[in-house]
């Protein structure tokens, strides 16, 4: 299923409620599907997804959209989801920072209980595996950023540490 992901504040917690607010502020009639077609995605269905946070695991109802034109169905997903992946971006992108510096994990361990050893050591097999030599090519700086992640999409068409290469557009909401 191709996704659509869109810039949120990471400084707000992970929460339906967040998710639900920021949905409905969307201006679906301005995003565009893979297809190349703007104007023509409208909301067809919801699926339940999990995600880790200091609050534990959160699980939040994803809409789904649908191009009149295509028929693609699309997932819309905020900035700190990492499809097909219940680590949300910014403790990701913590654990690399850890894992870069020679850090302890200990902190983000704390910070977010659902986090153990074995998901730390699946982020960074899958950091050197999929994403640190096209990092260092480009010469990105790790972070959670909207630069970083418009960067990421830019390159990679994307969301960083993304593995699968499911299609995935960066709908930047209009100022």
């Amino acid at each position: 299923m191709p996704m659509i992901t869109f810039m949120t504040d990471f400084g707000n917690p992970i929460s339906q409620d967040s998710y639900d607010k920021t949905i409905n502020n969307l201006q679906f009639h301005q995003m565009t599907c893979s297809c190349g077609h703007s104007g023509t995605l409208t909301v067809h269905a919801y699926y339940d997804r999990g995600v880790k946070s200091g609050a534990g695991a959160v699980r939040l109802h994803i809409c789904r959209v649908k191009c009149r034109n295509c028929n693609k169905t699309h997932a819309i997903l905020p900035a700190y989801i990492v499809p097909y992946s219940q680590v949300a971006l910014p403790d990701q992108a913590a654990v690399i920072s850890c894992y870069e510096n020679s850090e302890s994990y200990s902190d983000i361990m704390e910070n977010t209980p659902s986090i153990d050893e074995n998901c730390i050591h699946s982020i960074i097999r899958r950091y050197v595996l999929h994403w640190l030599q096209r990092v260092l090519s480009v010469g990105l700086s790790i972070s959670t950023s909207p630069l970083f992640i418009r960067q990421c999409f830019s390159h990679f068409s994307r969301q960083f540490m993304q593995i699968k290469r499911t299609p995935n557009i960066l709908f930047l909401t209009p100022t």
